[in-house]
């Protein structure tokens, strides 16, 4: 499908000058832990794709309590964030200016303004609220998302943190530690059904994994009339606390918008069975925290598993480090090394498109959110 709104870039007649595409690399360097070789050989791929390309470093971060902050919905309205962003660098503003291109985490508040030529940013995370909160997408500027890089790995994390809490893992260490040779047997995934709130690149990855395993899938999709591989039975997101009736394990993947904020809340725990497992590692902002730790203090829920919270990071003082059951992690299911790796790849096959005037993939919908 041709997209209208891109710009032809047409290669210039012979004896003319190409006008060059400027690419800005804006990410946080401190997110790439890969060798510097391999970035470098990621940059000359790219610059390899058309000789007008040209290739700026320059990054803008923000902290991680902003970019939190700014990814919930309506945060582009809080004067109190834009006070807290840093203003941008000469340089920074320098390549705003020339920029046609964008791959980035973060990005100032109103950049359209900063940026009279840019026309498309990649995000380098599935997440764009932040960059939403930024006055993107526009009518000029496209925007789109790295979903789907991660859902290899992250599928693999949450099989991990289901297997420890089927299989009893946590029990298992604490007889060694206490030096007891007693038995602590768990119990069988397969035949179990696992719910899964979206379907998206993590989401489908993960129904191949319960399929495998031989798990009954169910999961919530807004076009549920839709089929979805390996995924037994579809809910529309209205009969959610349906779905969770009838799992033994939930995981959520959703992306966070205004519709979804809040979702798993008292009630929705309460529709899930007893002794039920509860995964998130979608948005932080899906789940109502006390909540979670009423169910799990109250016996509802057998165990959860969290990689993404409210406030990151989450303060020494937050009563879920002290939740029962709770398995807890840094917002860190994702694989480090390849993730970069994978970012780029997106990264060329989007620019490659981009310059052929062809659709992107991941494109943000302005009106939905994601």
């Amino acid at each position: 499908m041709i997209d209208a709104s891109a710009p032809e870039h047409k290669p210039a007649p012979d004896g003319c000058e190409l006008s060059p595409v400027v690419v800005g690399i804006m990410y946080p360097s401190a997110w790439d832990i890969r060798p510097a070789h391999a970035l470098a050989a990621d940059l000359d791929a790219v610059r390899a794709l058309d000789p007008r390309l040209e290739i700026v470093d320059c990054r803008y971060v923000e902290s991680e309590e902003l970019r939190t902050a700014r990814g919930r919905p309506g945060a582009a309205a809080r004067p109190e964030l834009r006070d807290l962003a840093p203003a941008p660098t000469a340089e920074q503003r320098e390549l705003l200016v020339r920029a046609e291109i964008v791959l980035a985490a973060d990005l100032p508040f109103d950049v359209a303004n900063l940026a009279p030529r840019l026309r498309w940013v990649q995000s380098c995370a599935a997440g764009n609220g932040q960059l939403l909160s930024a006055g993107l997408p526009t009518e000029r500027i496209r925007l789109t998302t790295a979903a789907g890089v991660n859902g290899a790995p992250i599928a693999e994390f949450v099989f991990a943190r289901l297997l420890a809490f089927f299989k009893r893992h946590r029990d298992l260490d604490a007889l060694q530690g206490a030096r007891r040779w007693k038995p602590a047997f768990g119990g069988l995934i397969r035949g179990k059904t696992l719910g899964l709130i979206g379907v998206g690149g993590i989401g489908s990855q993960l129904a191949s994994r319960a399929h495998a395993f031989g798990m009954t899938v169910h999961a919530t999709r807004r076009r549920a009339q839709v089929p979805a591989e390996h995924v037994d039975r579809l809910f529309h997101p209205d009969d959610l606390h349906e779905m969770l009736a009838g799992c033994d394990a939930v995981v959520s993947a959703a992306p966070e918008t205004a519709d979804t904020v809040g979702t798993m809340n008292a009630a929705a725990f309460a529709a899930m069975r007893e002794g039920a497992f509860y995964c998130n590692v979608g948005r932080g902002s899906f789940v109502v925290e006390p909540d979670l730790i009423a169910a799990l203090r109250g016996g509802r829920l057998g165990g959860a598993a969290l990689d993404v919270v409210a406030a990151e990071p989450l303060p020494a003082d937050d009563p879920l480090w002290d939740a029962p059951n709770l398995y807890l992690s840094a917002h860190c299911s994702s694989a480090a090394l390849e993730h970069f790796t994978e970012v780029f790849r997106l990264f060329r096959d989007n620019l490659t498109r981009y310059l052929a005037g062809e659709e992107l993939h991941n494109r943000v919908d302005p009106d939905a959110g994601c």
